[in-house]
């Protein structure tokens, strides 16, 4: 019989789910164990489900490769009934829909439902590595990427940004490994869903294995699920923060991230109470996709941010003030991602503002600008994913992924706090929006009502003014933006005008960058990409200006430098020359870590320039993508044109 087929969400374009006008998950209770042989997490999770329409028939979950094995209805005369439950047809981004047909239930009444799954080897969401891929090479490793929609290759869940949940969870791992969830780690809590149905109570656990207990009472989005297994240990960095890592990088995340606790502090002055309990920060392997990932309780970061001299630390500030913006109040769809990113954004620059000044602050928004700019022309100007609010049916959102709601976002909240009377009227107004929509979702529409609202009654701003916005454009207009913001120079200015120096041929020493912050490095190197692209024209002209780019790194030892972003900007210029003995550098770099960031664009120039360069990218990635996390390695791919 063929597998049912279930429409997509009327109100998520990239989920099944029925929780808005049918079944809604509002707790979640994962009992899971590890198996490294097979790759594979085996076990369950009981959803308790608060029924929110009128004769519901089913619920509804996302999933994405699981085997399910059985679906029963715990709690009540009934508990212990097996239910109905059906696989729908599968779709390559979305997954497959687990339909389970429910008793008859009263709106608003609550049903405990345990669904028994095993993960496939190939789930997207989770990344198992081997011995011999971790930084102690004695144990294996295991950790999750849930977003965007990947948790339901991790467990059936409602996996919609627009569904909220609590959770807790017992995992367990063989000794002597340690588990962390995004969630509270409590010793010897009883699973909750345990006080319904003794199921969980009844799974012992072996004598070469360690249990781990989490609750998360703060609700969350699927994403935001997290599990990490491995030789993991902690070093405090603050009153309420620790860093988790393996021995061989632990240390060195301390020293790293020992600014956590006046980020927080810096935060709260802002937006109010940080809402999570704990900041505990993952120092993760070298095939993490991601800079960092703001799972609550548990942040995930890069080791591509162990500069030595804690220059790359802003992303840990970014993570931080997703803890108000993304995970507090969280974007409705994935169409709405800005209200995630851009705000966050918007807050940890206000972060490095407090903590480095203004000038620092505009300095990283120029190379955001930088970065949104290189989106831009990588999609074309008139691509529908330039937008703010972009249109995602049938579209993984995966594959719209950029800085656009990153920069677009910010950009645009400068405008507004410009055009509101400054920082002094838009940070109260960011506490009011956390106020607002506190543990809730938000979209675009339904916010800037909000805001006109607030600007008018609140903060009495002028009915003119608030009329000048023009929404549509912001929102909807593809490109780059409807209106540019001003931002310092004076940093800029100095590493605009040492490219100067080193393009006429002057001559420069070390002590040039001496006193230069990485993120003016960043903006030396990116002013002579924008340079060598001037030149790329002219033959004689290039070759003049490739050998004052050698004659710099002999100067500056870019090839050897330990800050991955001036690294990755280096040998992008060395790609483009092209210089082909350079090419051992950038290998070098493409295996010592997975960061999207850096792996897609050094791949995608090598390919871009041809020649050598091109063989050279296809055969590295046959060589070693398999270390990549299966996101990175589905998005190089597609890059490489391997995909067809």
């Amino acid at each position: 019989m063929a597998a049912p087929r279930l429409a997509i969400s009327a109100h998520d374009s990239s989920s099944y789910a029925n929780n808005q006008d049918g079944a809604r998950v509002e707790h979640s209770s994962f009992h899971l164990s590890v198996s490294f042989a097979e790759q594979v997490l085996r076990g369950s999770v009981i959803h308790r489900v608060r029924i929110v329409g009128d004769n519901v028939g089913h619920l509804v979950l996302d999933t994405s490769g699981l085997s399910i094995g059985g679906v029963q209805l715990l709690g009540g005369d009934a508990s212990g009934k097996e239910l109905t439950w059906r696989l729908g047809e599968t779709h390559p981004a979305f997954g497959t829909p687990l339909q389970i047909d429910l008793p008859p239930s009263t709106k608003d009444s609550t049903l405990f439902i345990r669904v028994a799954y095993t993960t496939s080897p190939t789930a997207s969401g989770i990344q198992f590595l081997p011995c011999e891929q971790t930084a102690g090479k004695k144990h294996p490793y295991l950790f999750t990427q849930c977003q965007a929609i990947h948790a339901r290759s991790v467990a059936p869940v409602q996996d919609t940004p627009s569904n909220k949940f609590t959770y807790d969870g017992v995992v367990d791992v063989p000794k002597p490994l340690v588990a962390l969830m995004s969630a509270l780690r409590v010793e010897g809590q009883e699973n909750i869903a345990a006080k319904v149905h003794p199921v969980n109570r009844s799974i012992a656990v072996t004598s070469d294995h360690e249990r781990y207990h989490f609750h998360q009472p703060e609700p969350i989005p699927s994403y935001l699920l997290a599990l990490a297994i491995g030789a993991l240990e902690s070093r405090p960095i603050g009153p309420r923060s620790s860093v988790w890592s393996e021995a061989e990088m632990v240390d060195a995340g301390a020293f790293e991230f020992d600014e956590t606790e006046k980020f927080i502090q810096a935060g709260e002055a802002i937006c109010g109470k940080y809402p999570w309990g704990r900041y505990d920060i993952l120092l993760l392997p070298p095939s993490f996709p991601y800079g960092g990932m703001e799972n609550p309780c548990l942040t995930f970061v890069t080791p591509t941010l162990l500069a030595g001299d804690k220059s790359l630390a802003n992303v840990v500030a970014h993570e931080i003030a997703h803890s108000w913006f993304g995970n507090y109040v969280t974007s409705q769809t994935w169409e709405h991602f800005w209200m995630n990113e851009g705000f966050t954004v918007f807050l940890e620059r206000k972060i490095m503002k407090a903590l480095k000044g203004k000038p620092a602050q505009d300095l990283h928004a120029q190379i955001g600008l930088r970065d949104l700019q290189n989106s831009v022309d990588r999609f074309g100007h008139d691509h529908p994913f330039t937008c703010l609010v972009p249109k995602l049916t049938d579209c993984d959102p995966d594959d719209a992924f950029s800085a656009v709601p990153y920069e677009r976002g910010f950009n645009f909240l400068t405008y507004l706090e410009g055009l509101v009377g400054g920082s002094a009227v838009m940070d109260p107004f960011l506490k009011a929006h956390c106020e607002r929509y506190a543990h809730s979702t938000v979209n675009s529409v339904e916010w800037k009502s909000f805001f006109l609202k607030y600007m008018s009654e609140v903060a009495h701003i002028p009915q003119a003014t608030l009329d000048s916005i023009d929404w549509d454009s912001w929102y909807h207009k593809s490109g780059m933006l409807p209106v540019s913001n001003t931002f310092d120079q004076s940093l800029m200015i100095d590493a605009q005008t040492l490219a100067s120096k080193i393009v006429a041929g002057e001559a420069v020493s070390a002590d040039a960058i001496k006193n230069f912050e990485s993120a003016q490095v960043v903006i030396l190197l990116e002013t002579l990409l924008a340079k060598q692209k001037e030149v790329s024209a002219d033959e004689k002209t290039k070759a003049d200006f490739n050998q004052k780019l050698l004659k710099m790194d002999e100067v500056f030892h870019f090839t050897a430098s330990k800050n991955a972003e001036i690294r990755f900007r280096w040998l992008t210029l060395c790609i483009r020359a092209p210089f082909p003995d350079r090419y051992d550098a950038v290998a070098a770099l493409l295996k010592e870590q997975g960061r999207m960031k850096f792996v897609r664009p050094l791949y995608r120039d090598l390919y871009q320039y041809g020649g050598s360069g091109r063989d050279f990218a296809l055969n590295l990635f046959k060589q070693i993508g398999k270390q990549y996390h299966l996101i990175a390695q589905k998005m190089v791919a597609r890059d490489l044109g391997l995909d067809a």
